[in-house]
């Protein structure tokens, strides 16, 4: 691998909460058992890319100063990701703690790397996102970098801890704190709502949290979130696929069944992954992605809430079928049932007991999850320079999840982010374009 793109960092500082905060501001903020889930998992990590041709010194003099600012006055509505993580052991809930003197980690750089080419869709080799993303502390919640391309671009990156935050909390922080660095904080502010934080409206009539409590606590210990994790891979490269809406009906006419266009893309990703793979000794094939739970509790819990809120759906499938002709049809017939199942009464609450179990098992088995959802709308994060050349989710090679996210060119189309040894990406690219490209 030829040597990466020189970084230079220019800062490294601590952006604080503004004073001043809401009067329902708790200390202490309890995990729920949807935090228990993904307590142990990697951290999340996104890139912006935008285009903003700066100099260093427009950067500094100009952006820096407006986007600490709206930071800090984003995290004053969004105080816990500024606080940190408490895990007291021995059976206990672990916690978010928040005081006065939380902050988060803000680092300034600048980087010799092409822009242009880091922000396309081809391949392109995962170790050279790495150092654009910012590390987090072991106990912390969030950080923040911000790298400048001269004349080029900015990259604006983000790691936050999984038990945080889902993905729905995520993009409404981001979009508040863009929002504030674009309007002005009392124009945003009147526009986004503020973020719901009581952990009373999750309700648990499954007794779900000390279940999860004592799984997770041996989860802890155990290896088998590891075999997801490939980022180690000297030959890890990237790859971005944008399917149009003519891309969608293609794929939907080869499907007995209708199925929505998050079934179709699954299915195709997950029957190109297995290809990509090999031959296997294991005889079924797993599928996992996670649904939203914030309307399927009774009572619903707002769509504004800051945590975790979302349900764990499994599929499986014997290889020989999905790997042979019509696979990615057949896949995307399974995952679809799977979806239609989260009507019924029980919704996404069957099997919930078992569901620390099912991502420990899924983990062992390397088997293909999904990050992200095109519902985010992550292109609608604006920090008054337009919409983002590119997102990446960097966090997907720890994980051998693909990324998902809503088309920025076209309105109902789709993104498809992968992240593999060039080996198999090349077989899982060919195998992509010509299921697109069949009739």
């Amino acid at each position: 691998m030829p040597p990466l793109p020189k970084l230079k960092v220019l800062e490294r500082c601590r952006i604080s909460p503004a004073p001043e905060r809401t009067a329902d501001c708790r200390p202490v903020l309890p995990l729920t058992y949807f935090d228990l889930l993904f307590l142990h998992f990697p951290p999340v990590q996104r890139v912006f890319f935008f285009d903003l041709p700066l100099t260093k010194s427009q950067l500094i003099d100009s952006e820096l100063p407006k986007l600490k600012l709206s930071l800090s006055l984003a995290l004053r509505r969004f105080y816990p990701l500024a606080g940190s993580i408490v895990l007291p052991g021995a059976g206990k809930a672990p916690y978010i703690f928040c005081s006065n003197s939380d902050s988060v980690s803000f680092t300034v750089a600048t980087s010799s790397d092409d822009f242009y080419d880091l922000s396309a869709c081809y391949a392109r080799a995962a170790a050279r996102f790495r150092p654009i993303v910012p590390p987090i502390q072991a106990a912390a919640l969030f950080s923040v970098q911000v790298t400048l391309f001269p004349t080029a671009g900015v990259a604006i990156a983000t790691t936050v801890h999984h038990a945080a935050a889902d993905g729905s909390a995520y993009t409404h922080f981001m979009k508040t704190w863009a929002a504030i660095a674009k309007l002005g904080e009392s124009p945003a502010l009147s526009v986004i709502p503020p973020p719901v934080f009581d952990r009373d409206l999750v309700t648990d009539p499954l007794g779900l949290e000390e279940t999860f409590l004592k799984e997770t606590e041996n989860l802890k210990n155990d290896k088998s979130l590891e075999a997801w994790d490939i980022s180690g891979r000297q030959d890890l490269v990237r790859v971005t696929f944008v399917f149009r809406r003519e891309d969608l009906n293609r794929l939907a006419r080869r499907v007995a069944v209708p199925c929505s266009p998050y079934a179709l893309v699954c299915g195709l990703t997950w029957a190109c992954r297995a290809r990509a793979r090999g031959d296997r000794s294991a005889k079924r094939e797993r599928f996992g992605f996670v649904t939203g739970c914030r309307p399927r509790l009774r009572p619903t819990v707002p769509a504004a809430y800051f945590g975790n809120c979302l349900g764990i759906c499994c599929v499986e499938m014997d290889r020989e079928k999905l790997v042979g002709e019509g696979g990615a049809a057949a896949a995307a017939a399974a995952i679809w049932e799977v979806i239609r199942g989260l009507e019924k009464e029980e919704g996404p609450f069957r099997r919930a007991e078992g569901w620390v179990e099912a991502m420990r098992e899924y983990a062992a088995a390397a088997a293909l999850t999904v990050a992200g959802s095109p519902k985010l709308g992550i292109y609608g994060v604006d920090f008054g320079w337009g919409r983002a050349r590119k997102v990446e989710l960097v966090s997907i090679e720890r994980t051998s999840a693909v990324a998902l996210a809503e088309s920025r060119e076209e309105e109902g189309g789709m993104e498809v982010g992968m992240a593999l040894p060039e080996s198999e990406m090349e077989v899982f690219v060919a195998g992509f374009v010509a299921e697109l490209a069949g009739d």
